[in-house]
């Protein structure tokens, strides 16, 4: 199950990546005053490392993955390497999400493929339940860069690190840009089981979780194999 919705969440991640579009915010995310920024004091732990061709993740055929030093490698040689982040980097993924909310010099862009996304939960918090480097490394440690799509399956309860969803809560998961801008990626929900997609990436990327407004989807809308929600 975690591998099948993960490379559906491939495929629709790399269909979506093909239009490139910005906003700031996307119109398509409800504009909300954060009431309060909301860190889960579970956020930490330790470094795992998961093979590609492994039932928690995915890639997308036709993915490639380059090292380093520039060497071609094949997916079946590259670990997706998971680092929780410490309190200090939840904290400052937390403050620079929530200018982007607030100001429009900073960009939000949604692949979600849906109309209205909230960013903050029943109580209008800014509600980080968890914060994660996720990169791409071979066995002998050097770092691979991906260009397509890559997927990654999870515990719910392991992002969600002891907490629950109320009625009318969802997960929702961006990731940061080396240029600051941030984007909501495809969610999927199923038997306890978080699947999100990274389209390709040069190095490692910083991924928030976040407890936002609405209901957790089974599958990905559409619309997000079409273009970005601009």
């Amino acid at each position: 199950m975690k591998k099948k919705m993960a490379i559906i969440l491939s495929a629709v991640m790399t269909l979506a990546m093909g239009t490139t579009a910005m906003a700031a915010p996307s119109p398509s995310i409800t504009t909300e005053t954060v009431q309060q920024v909301v860190v889960s004091p579970s956020i930490g732990g330790s470094e795992t490392a998961v093979s590609l061709a492994g039932q928690q993740t995915a890639a997308l055929p036709g993915t490639t993955f380059v090292t380093a030093s520039g060497q071609t490698v094949d997916a079946a040689a590259v670990a997706l390497v998971t680092t929780p982040s410490t309190a200090e980097q939840a904290q400052a993924a937390a403050a620079s999400l929530v200018a982007a909310m607030a100001s429009n010099s900073v960009q939000i862009v949604n692949f979600t493929g849906q109309n209205g996304l909230s960013l903050t939960d029943a109580s209008g918090n800014l509600n980080i339940v968890n914060n994660m480097t996720i990169g791409l490394m071979t066995a002998a440690g050097e770092a691979v860069a991906q260009n397509g799509s890559i997927s990654a399956a999870f515990s719910l309860s392991d992002i969600l690190g002891g907490g629950v969803l109320n009625v009318g809560e969802t997960i929702q998961a961006l990731y940061q840009r080396a240029d600051g801008t941030w984007v909501a990626v495809p969610v999927v929900i199923i038997d306890g089981t978080v699947a999100i997609a990274l389209p390709a990436f040069g190095g490692a990327v910083n991924v928030t979780f976040i407890v936002a407004k609405g209901t957790p989807s089974t599958t990905v809308s559409a619309a997000a194999a079409t273009s970005p929600r601009t």
